[in-house]
């Protein structure tokens, strides 16, 4: 004859809505953890971000340090008379008698 006390029915009870309702609460904390505002995946999505910006940024850096060397070899207390020359060409185009001139296609 099986015989079950409701005490220990309502101790199984217990237990088994205990183990469920830690199950529940490190499935939440997982889920968060990897798909979350600030989980793995955006984690991995921000991180090549920041490696797109970085190369954006060290080519940025790179004109800009080609345009002040430029500017600088402008500059009247530095002159570079071949720079200057060059840049009247390009932006008035004129061109002297001796030239070759080659026209490009766009």
């Amino acid at each position: 004859m099986l015989y079950f006390s409701s005490s220990r029915i309502n101790r199984n009870v217990r237990f088994f809505a205990s183990n469920i309702l830690w199950i529940f609460v490190v499935g939440y904390f997982l889920y968060h953890m990897f798909s979350g505002a600030r989980g793995v995946v955006s984690w991995t999505i921000l991180s090549k971000e920041v490696e797109k910006l970085e190369k954006e940024l060290k080519a940025l850096k790179n004109e800009n340090e080609f345009l002040e060397n430029k500017i600088r070899r402008l500059r009247e207390d530095n002159l570079d008379v071949d720079l200057l020359e060059e840049q009247a060409r390009t932006i008035l185009g004129f061109a002297r008698k001796n030239d070759v001139i080659v026209l490009l296609p766009n």
